[in-house]
């Protein structure tokens, strides 16, 4: 009886520390999100720390100063790069709401010339088919127009929230600069407070774990980012050569954003959209587009076995299910997060996934 007792407990606990851990990446993933504005000064301090080093030993400057003008400079090609972006983002999603209602019209509109050219062809449908066919297509594309509208009704909304991007703007400011100026000290203090044996469980996980996630997280960005200067550069230049595109900053950071989804890529979206440039007759920017693409997919089957190792060893359908894990706990950023807190997890749990999970959970030692 007592052995049991000890096999129950012993399951209990092995079942509990997995349970704590996924909260504590869950706390984790809150808390990151709470503190936005630290995260992404301390993002811009590593940044700038580079040239921070270079003014102190290139021109002998000390560390405030050289902060000082390195923020300077980065800041300003930051903030005039956000401020081109969302002027153009702002218009582009203007005219595309406006214009929604005619592209829904037009898109009904050839969906029931097609479906009464395949009733007046070879193959027979009768109909009430048609009727619901009709009834059906004219429901999906109202839905498709409601959800696109939102999306860019809420895009609209959240760029024009400028006084709360302000004050979260100054914080990040300032926070960069207490960090660039006095980085040394707050490693340092950071070091005092915390236990050694935390700071040695952390390096070791650090060198594994973490650094394998963020090596990850780096290429993947490196790779987005490409794919929006490649497709936004071609799209601009599709539009200066008489190539009419539409919202290609929109299309841009929409691919560019796509492309960075495990399993998916900028074929996803790039693809259709030649097909559907093809059916409507826009044969120029079909190419355009098509040549884009081409483009792009053998610049990243170059690059991307470099700075990604086969995806961290994740089969597809695992990484599917972490995706959509993560999209239902966490939203669109979710379909990101999954796969890497997934990684996280493998690492973590190498050895019990190598023997099995379920069998070291609950199998007797």
């Amino acid at each position: 009886m007592e052995e049991k007792t000890n096999y129950y407990w012993k399951m209990l606990s092995k079942f509990l520390i997995f349970v704590i851990i996924l909260i504590g990446i869950y706390v984790l993933y809150k808390t990151t999100i709470f503190y936005m504005p630290f995260i992404i000064a301390l993002i811009i301090a590593s940044i700038a720390e580079p040239l921070i080093k270079l003014f102190m030993k290139k021109l002998k400057w000390g560390r405030k100063l050289a902060s000082t003008v390195s923020l300077i400079l980065i800041v300003s090609v930051i903030v005039i790069l956000i401020s081109i972006l969302i002027s153009s983002i702002i218009t582009e999603s203007i005219n595309l709401v406006e214009n929604l209602n005619g592209y829904i019209a037009n898109a009904y509109d050839y969906g029931v010339g097609l479906l009464s050219d395949i009733q007046e062809g070879r193959i027979e449908i009768s109909e009430e088919v048609m009727q619901i066919a009709e009834k059906s297509y004219g429901t999906l594309l109202e839905g498709a127009k409601t959800v696109i509208g939102n999306f860019f009704t809420g895009v609209i909304n959240t760029i024009s929230a400028i006084p709360e991007w302000f004050t979260y703007g100054f914080i990040t400011i300032l926070a960069v600069v207490f960090i660039c100026f006095d980085r040394e000290y707050m490693i340092e203090t950071c070091k005092k407070h915390i236990p050694q044996k935390w700071l040695k469980t952390v390096k070791s996980y650090g060198k594994t774990t973490f650094s394998v996630v963020i090596d990850y997280i780096k290429a993947e960005a490196k790779l987005s980012c490409i794919c929006f200067v490649l497709v936004l550069v071609g799209l601009t230049t599709m539009n200066m050569c008489g190539i009419p595109i539409e919202y290609p900053i929109i299309m841009a950071i929409f691919i560019g954003f796509v492309d960075i989804l495990p399993i998916f890529g900028a074929g996803t979206v790039m693809i259709p959209w030649t097909i559907y440039l093809v059916i409507v007759g826009n044969i120029p920017s079909a190419i355009g587009v098509g040549v884009l693409w081409l483009i792009w997919a053998i610049i990243k089957n170059l690059v991307e076995p470099k700075m990604i190792s086969q995806q961290m060893g994740l089969h597809p359908i695992f990484t599917l299910l972490a995706m959509y894990t993560g999209f239902k706990f966490f939203g669109v950023l979710g379909l990101m997060m999954g796969p890497i807190i997934l990684i996280i997890l493998k690492n973590i749990f190498a050895e019990i996934i190598d023997k099995g999970v379920l069998k070291t959970i609950f199998e007797q030692e």
